[in-house]
């Protein structure tokens, strides 16, 4: 992506060409053949749009050293260029050096590459670049025209700010060949109506344009016609001529002066015998000669010849002043009309007379002298110097002076000492390690010193950590979402879930399978009018219009929050009718507290975060349970309270008091009493069961009897159950059977407990805890059995989990203690989990 030029004398290129917008970092260099004996300059259009960054670096250098990418007296231009600068249309620059380049470079700080412009028009990036070797002792005419344009368009648009980067030329250019192309080049228009002469703007001046063959096009007056007949044969007559004023194109008249005069012939003295012409004759033929340029005399201002009584001898009105300021003249005419009675006519046809002596004319301002430049402002290096004229000021209503009052350009006397600066860094080198920490590398050298200058300061190598990118993690799909609403009642419609992909991290693959799911819903036909439930009023309550097979919602009573539901189904003649209300979604606002307070128990729980006020909660719940649930949506509450706290055990750093332990099981007891079978009985319905109740127990006992410390046991009972968890210790040794005695007696055979596997004895299977429950077969209904419990309920938790029994467990109940003898041996299907 570099460009190189030798042996070219002149040139141009578009920075499109050089430097394409989909590339980086590209170079364009000219050689100059012989710095000693040629100047190389240079001539830069810049964009029409502002850039983001200075990107075009531009520098002179005597050579460059492959060896050590070491440029050898290196200059910079990009003071003297300023391409992002717009306040100025061109730059121009002189080299006397033998390499002149021009580098693209990555700003500092910018990610991307290449920069990006501001405008959007591809056009108004751009920028051209000519240039031109001229030689530095007899310089070809050529050159020298084109680069006096340069020095005279550098110089007139030169400020402080802004000096001429063309600081002296092998070539004498002249003032007026300069000037033209500097108008052009600064897209300066004279006024059609202005002439430029002698360093002067004039006004009503006649300019000398060329037509389109080349020859000259003179507007003004056309040549005098011939002389016209003689008014008289003899005794004196009156010749005239006439002229006409040709306008510039598109422009008015500019001829200053008469359209006719006139002159005295045919002097001689008449013979008596002779015929004499008639004046008015002559007059008429005149002016049927004249009648046609009539018109175009009044239009240019001119008066036409008088044309009535022959025996008049009236002079003509005066004519328009010849000027329009300063001294003019005006004339008037007359002419001699003679009869047969009358002698020849006395005095002039024709006076003048001075006009507009009052009027002044303006005089525009006019530039002295361009003073001498002044003395390079620095004594080496790059400065620059100036000059200034004077304008002397305009009278008169005369225009100002036109064109710069100062201009500027560079200088350079000798060369400054340049210390050492280094070039750009190095890209950073690969991480020194495949994996995990290691270490990055970039370089740089130093360019320079020349002249004496200091050495580059800091060092050439820099070192940073690097981090090997973490290994790539497939996306994981989540769970999928609830089935969302369906899209129509009756009829068919469709659900839609979705699911959440989890990743994918550190460029790994996205999720396989579908992001989302369909299903069909609702394909039941549409009810008929006696399939649906009509509004009905209970109370405050209306529950809207329902075809069966749905159920309606209305809002809890005050003290609770979720929706009463009642269902719409249909009898056996299929007629819509209303189930009575379920309040299993509805929640006392106490209930509602301890529950919402749980839970942030265990989002800080599993956080790792330490929460107070665990046993608080137990205690809250205990005495609001105590009085009985006013919802089956309570009961849902409490259990999803027990289960919460259970996890919130299973921590370490949550450790259960022998008090928590109480309350935990005197909240079982409540929820088992008399008082809530109802609520129960609704909420079984579609929540809990007796499965789910022994489940919540037995993972308690699991986790408390792990936790227990100091190898004390636990023992409570209440109205009821009776818990005992035991402190595990595999194998009791000496010890037959389990046993424990309350009001009942539990005997669990050790021979009848094995773990099933090969390598373990029996002695690896221990009790954990037992519970009876004394009215559970009253409260729940068992689903897995068909019997009908009056009685009480034992659970047995085990660990290891063991396998089947062989033989049936044998339990010892008080059979007096609830006033009966009757017994009944449940066969627990394990099958059923």
């Amino acid at each position: 992506c570099t460009t190189l030029v030798q042996g070219k004398f002149f040139g141009y290129f578009s920075s499109f060409a050089v430097f394409p917008l989909n590339s980086s970092l590209c170079s364009w260099i000219i050689q100059n053949p012989d710095p000693r004996r040629y100047t190389l300059y240079m001539k830069i259009l810049k964009p029409t749009g502002v850039c983001d960054h200075q990107h075009i670096r531009t520098y002179q250098f005597d050579s460059f050293l492959e060896s050590t990418r070491t440029y050898l007296g290196m200059e910079s231009f990009d003071d003297v260029l300023k391409l992002c600068d717009g306040s100025t249309r061109y730059a121009f620059l002189q080299s006397n050096k033998q390499f002149l380049q021009m580098k693209q470079t990555a700003p500092p700080g910018v990610e991307s590459w290449p920069v990006r412009w501001k405008p959007t028009k591809v056009q108004e990036r751009d920028f051209s670049v000519e240039y031109l070797v001229v030689g530095n002792r007899n310089p070809s005419k050529a050159a020298c025209q084109m680069l006096c344009k340069w020095l005279d368009a550098c110089l007139a648009i030169s400020s402080s700010s802004h000096p001429c980067g063309i600081m002296q030329t092998p070539c004498s250019c002249s003032g007026g060949e300069v000037l033209d192309q500097a108008s052009e080049i600064l897209g300066l228009t004279r006024k059609k109506e202005d002439c430029y002469k002698d360093g002067i703007y004039l006004e009503n001046c006649m300019s000398s344009p060329k037509d389109s063959s080349g020859a000259e096009f003179l507007g003004g007056w056309n040549s005098w016609s011939a002389w016209g007949d003689c008014t008289k044969d003899c005794g004196g007559g009156l010749q005239t001529r006439m002229r006409t004023c040709k306008p510039l194109p598109n422009e008015g008249l500019v001829c200053e002066g008469v359209l006719e005069e006139g002159r005295l012939c045919n002097r001689k003295a008449c013979n008596t015998n002779g015929r004499y012409n008639s004046r008015s004759q002559s007059l008429r033929s005149t002016d049927n000669r004249k009648r046609e340029d009539t018109d175009e005399l009044q239009h240019y201002g001119y008066p036409a010849p008088q044309i009535g009584d022959p025996a008049a001898e009236e002079w003509s009105p005066w004519s328009v002043c010849s000027t329009t300021c300063g001294e003019g003249w005006q004339t008037r005419t007359r002419f001699c009309v003679s009869s047969s009675y009358s002698t020849q006519c006395s005095g002039p046809l024709r006076e003048q007379r001075q006009c507009n002596n009052s009027a002044v004319c303006p005089v525009h301002g006019t530039w002295d002298e361009w003073s001498p430049w002044s003395l390079c402002s620095s004594t080496c290096g790059r400065g620059y110097r100036d000059r200034t004229r004077t304008c002397k000021p305009p009278q008169f209503g005369g225009n100002p002076c036109e064109g710069p009052e100062k201009q500027t350009k560079f200088c350079n006397i000798a060369l400054c000492p340049v210390d050492g600066n280094w070039n750009e860094w190095s890209s950073w080198s690969s991480c020194s390690a495949s994996c995990s920490n290691g270490t990055q590398q970039r370089t740089r050298e130093c360019n320079g010193p020349s002249y004496g200058g200091a050495e580059c300061q800091g060092h050439w190598v820099e070192t940073r950590n690097c981090f090997l990118r973490q290994c790539p993690v497939d996306g994981k799909g989540q769970a999928w979402g609830v089935w969302g609403s369906c899209t129509a009642t009756c009829g068919g419609g469709t659900q839609r879930r979705d699911r959440v992909c989890y990743g994918p991290f550190f460029g790994g693959e996205t999720c396989q399978g579908p992001k989302e799911e369909y299903k069909q819903c609702n394909d039941r036909k549409c009810p008929e009018p006696h399939e649906i439930c009509d509004e009905e009023s209970l109370g405050p309550v209306v529950w809207k219009e329902t075809p069966a097979g749905d159920a309606a919602a209305v809002r809890c009573p005050r003290n609770a929050t979720g929706l009463i539901l009642r269902r719409c189904i249909l009898d056996e003649e299929g007629i819509a009718y209303w189930e009575p209300p379920t309040y299993i979604k509805c929640v006392s606002i106490d209930y509602r507290n301890i529950q919402m307070m749980t839970r942030e128990h265990l989002s800080k729980a599993q956080r790792g975060l330490m929460g107070d006020g665990l046993s608080e909660v137990l205690h809250n719940l205990v005495e609001i349970s105590q009085d009985g649930t006013s919802y089956s949506g309570d009961l849902l509450s409490t259990m999803d309270v027990l289960r919460n706290m259970t996890e919130i055990f299973r921590r370490a750093y949550h450790s259960p008091t022998s008090v928590d332990v109480q309350n935990f099981v005197q909240i079982i007891s409540n929820l088992l009493s008399e008082e809530n079978r109802e609520k129960w009985e609704e909420a079984q319905l579609i929540g809990p069961n007796a499965k789910e109740l022994f489940r919540l127990v037995e993972d308690f006992i699991d986790v408390i009897g792990f936790r227990m410390k100091d190898f004390r046991d636990s023992y409570q009972v209440t109205d009821n159950l009776a818990t005992d968890i035991t402190f595990p210790m595999k194998g009791w040794r000496g010890m037959v059977d389990w046993a424990k005695n309350s009001e009942d007696k539990v005997t669990v055979s050790k021979s009848i407990l094995s773990s099933g596997l090969t390598e373990t004895d029996d002695s690896s299977v221990f009790v954990v805890g037992t519970v009876l429950y004394r009215n559970v077969g009253n409260i729940l209904s068992l689903q897995r059995n068909g019997t009908v419990l009056n009685s009480k309920v034992i659970s047995v938790t085990v660990k290891p989990f063991p396998r089947s029994l062989l033989t049936p467990l044998e339990i010892e109940f008080s059979h007096l203690y609830n006033g009966t003898i009757n017994q009944t041996c449940i066969l627990w299907d394990e099958t059923d989990g």
